[in-house]
């Protein structure tokens, strides 16, 4: 992606599609000849095992080799080399009609928009969306899209033909390899303010094998979304379920309280209790995923840089060690009160159970911190060790 002038590139992720390449690309140049500018049709061959390269070319197209199997992967090829300022992203299969990708684009040549999403909601073919998708799954990961990120633009947040500005496109800076590319394109371009609307366009019965794994691709959605917001699922409702339940065990632990003239006791302080302790274990998972997000390049957290500056992991531990210290001296004390009754009767439920709230979150706390402290080390090594090449574990 140099030096682009004006045209128009249209990028093409393939694996196995030699049945209805051919047709897709004389399409595009259909759309592009409307415009009446260069064209580029790029098609990203990502480990076909059929003709889909003999295609591409027999069809003029140019073709570029991704060995990394992953959608993310032959769109972030394809949109590397690029020519041209506007580049148009769809699929192979004819599900989309690149025919009229000049109805995409008109936003971004009139300079009213940087990047412009397809959205196939209002026009969908019989049979080319299952009803799980059509009426569950693309609703519900594009309104918790909208919800999360505070945008009301994008009403089909996975649809795969787009429009975008090579410029605009450079901004987003986007990692992921699989199916949440689609996702991240979306959320980094509301986070960097990019200028996005919306055109209506028909989604078609694809020709060939469906490589979309329903559940599989669609929890990959969800995750990156909740990486990229985990202060709104993770972090503020932990806070307030953590507060809420020391409100309810501390007073409870020196004894029953009587409210409006009823008796509160042991049974509320072990809801409480309980709730404390789930909401530590999640405020520093959503702390550890704000961490990871920031570390790794998802998403730039000011807090957690803040964090890193000002907090170090012996710091963490002199909290811990103070939250640990408490829970062991109402635990000690307990027992002092067991040894000097001769090891009779003990009815310490109360401050015992708060010990151990004390205690686990001592322990969250002191954990976290240390992986905390981990994830900023430095972790790129040249080449990954023997054992690791069957985990799933990478270094790109």
């Amino acid at each position: 992606m140099g030096n682009e002038s004006r045209g128009i590139s249209v990028i093409l992720p393939c694996l196995n599609e030699d049945a209805s390449l051919g047709q897709v690309i004389e399409s595009a140049r259909q759309g592009i000849a409307k415009l009446a500018l260069p064209e580029d049709i790029v098609v990203v061959d990502n480990g076909s095992t059929d003709r889909s390269v003999q295609v591409a070319r027999e069809h003029g197209a140019r073709v570029l080799r991704e060995p990394r199997r992953g959608y993310g992967f032959a769109l972030r090829k394809g949109f590397e080399n690029a020519r041209y300022d506007i580049i148009v992203m769809g699929d192979a299969d004819l599900s989309y009609d690149l025919s009229m990708l000049n109805e995409l684009v008109a936003p971004l040549l009139k300079g009213e928009a940087d990047f412009v999403m397809g959205n196939r909601m209002n026009d969908i073919q019989p049979g080319a969306m299952p009803g799980l998708h059509r009426y569950i799954g693309n609703p519900l990961l594009s309104n918790t899209l909208r919800f999360l990120f505070h945008s009301n633009t994008v009403h089909d947040a996975h649809c795969g033909m787009r429009a975008i500005t090579c410029s605009a496109y450079r901004r987003l800076h986007c990692v992921t390899t699989g199916m949440e590319f689609a996702s991240e394109m979306v959320v980094r371009a509301i986070r960097c303010n990019l200028r996005i609307t919306e055109r209506d366009i028909t989604y078609r019965p694809r020709v060939g094998e469906s490589k979309l794994q329903s559940f599989r691709d669609g929890w990959r959605h969800l995750r990156f979304m909740i990486l990229h917001s985990p202060t709104l699922l993770l972090l503020a409702p932990g806070v307030v379920g953590w507060i809420i339940g020391l409100i309810i065990s501390l007073p409870l632990a020196f004894g029953p309280l009587i409210i409006d003239g009823r008796l509160v006791d042991i049974h509320c302080m072990l809801v409480g209790g309980v709730l404390n302790i789930l909401s530590i274990q999640v405020i520093t998972i959503g702390f550890l995923a704000k961490a990871y997000g920031h570390l790794s390049g998802l998403q730039e957290d000011a807090i957690v840089a803040w964090v890193y500056r000002r907090f170090t992991f012996e710091k963490a531990c002199v909290v811990s060690a103070l939250v640990i210290g408490t829970g062991l001296v109402f635990t000690f004390w307990v027992l002092a009160q067991w040894v000097a009754s001769g090891f009779g009767a003990l009815n310490q439920q109360r401050l015992l159970f708060f010990a151990l709230i004390c205690l686990v979150n001592g322990v969250q706390i002191g954990a976290a911190s240390f992986l905390f402290s981990i994830m900023a080390l430095p972790r790129h090594i040249d080449q990954l060790p023997p054992q690791s090449e069957n985990t799933g574990i990478t270094d790109t």
